[in-house]
């Protein structure tokens, strides 16, 4: 006897994506800067916290086609993973997600 469903394939497994953050966001400790290991961050941005008053620390980092750096507040501390638009790339995912975008948006 054939079970229910079990011509369904499995899903294909994800591609294996190293999302790891290296921002540590904590009220006790004070903002440290520590890249490439770790960066101590407040929690909250704060009136300062502007494009102006941050900087890119370290290299411009890609990650399935899609291009980021960290941020810091030179002022506060406060630090952000910056994904840059994906204006031009050839990238599979990139162009996966955009027809993704562009259906979902319709």
């Amino acid at each position: 006897m054939k079970r229910i469903g079990s011509n369904l394939r499995p899903a294909e497994p994800k591609p294996h994506r190293n999302l790891r953050n290296i921002i540590r966001y904590s009220e006790e400790q004070k903002p440290h800067n520590d890249y490439p290991r770790r960066i101590i961050s407040p929690p909250t941005p704060k009136e300062c916290c502007t494009d102006e008053n941050r900087e890119v620390i370290g290299n411009v980092r890609e990650l399935d086609g899609f291009k980021f750096c960290y941020k810091l507040c030179t002022v506060c501390g406060h630090a952000v993973r910056f994904f840059y638009p994906a204006i031009k790339s050839n990238d599979k995912v990139v162009r996966e997600y955009r027809a993704w975008k562009r259906y979902s948006a319709q």
